[in-house]
């Protein structure tokens, strides 16, 4: 991975920075904000997709572009991917929250970890893609 535009963390309105890192690149902060998402979940893999399962941006060591096609299908409840699933996500629990980002929507989803939906994630994604 390439942190070359990172910017370094400045402290906002007198108090700390509250990420270690960042970018000015929507792809990169995408990552990066899904990293973090990641790590606060429990999760292995985190992957954003759109309607018709395409990645948009991924982190986690599981075939993202996997998780990112089944998204949209486990969304719908759809009995496809109830085959699919043990061999995308290696046995783990795949969670599926539908966002709206940049005026479509997209589906954020996680392998393991939590199911909780994430909080503000359509928030920080559409100040990230805006």
């Amino acid at each position: 991975m390439i942190y070359n535009h990172l910017q370094p963390t400045r402290p906002q309105f007198g108090g700390a920075e509250r990420r270690q890192r960042r970018s000015e690149n929507p792809e990169i902060a995408a990552e990066l904000y899904l990293q973090a998402l990641a790590t606060r979940g429990q999760h292995t893999t985190v992957a954003l997709a759109d309607p018709d399962g395409l990645l948009l941006a991924a982190t986690g060591p599981i075939d993202a572009e996997a998780v990112a096609a089944v998204a949209p299908l486990a969304d719908t409840g759809s009995a496809v991917v109830d085959g699919l699933l043990g061999l995308v996500t290696r046995g783990a629990a795949l969670h599926v929250w539908p966002l709206h980002v940049a005026g479509a929507r997209c589906f954020l989803a996680a392998v393991g970890g939590e199911g909780a939906t994430p909080p503000d994630a359509e928030k920080t994604l559409n100040r990230i893609f805006a």
